[in-house]
């Protein structure tokens, strides 16, 4: 994982213990823009066999907080107002998606960050649009 700006290397009160369980990774970053990617393994598929939805939208909605992490300063945070998920095709057992979420809005209090998921070889996995709060940690 590429090195975190030192204001967002502590910037929760505890691991976030969600993301471990979920196993997403930061691939890359700049302001207003990530990639991140998630291993498919056994624990992430649903009874058919597939990726359980669930799995897709909590990787979504980790990749575009990231995209707005970039852009906070220091005693600031953001939470999910709302996000939009369309999903493209299934994700199968030992598959590799990345995220690339981007900012499309940026205003004082909130952002608007779409979402891309694809393959490794580029096919599409899920399309997202999301809302973001931006506060003042502590409120």
């Amino acid at each position: 994982m590429p090195s975190l700006p030192k204001h967002l290397e502590n910037l929760f009160p505890h691991e976030d213990l969600f993301g471990a369980l979920v196993g997403y990774e930061l691939e890359s970053y700049e302001e207003g823009k990530v990639r991140t990617s998630l291993k498919i393994e056994k624990k992430h598929l649903s009874p058919s066999g597939k990726v359980h939805g669930g799995v897709i939208s909590s990787f979504v909605d980790w990749s575009m907080g990231a995209a707005v992490f970039t852009t906070i300063k220091p005693g600031m945070l953001c939470s999910t107002i709302e996000f939009k998920i369309n999903y493209l095709s299934g994700v199968q057992l030992g598959e590799k998606i990345f995220a690339d979420s981007k900012i499309k809005f940026r205003g004082r209090s909130h952002a608007v960050i779409e979402c891309h998921v694809f393959r490794e070889e580029g096919k599409d996995v899920a399309v997202a649009l999301g809302t973001f709060n931006i506060y003042l940690a502590g409120k």
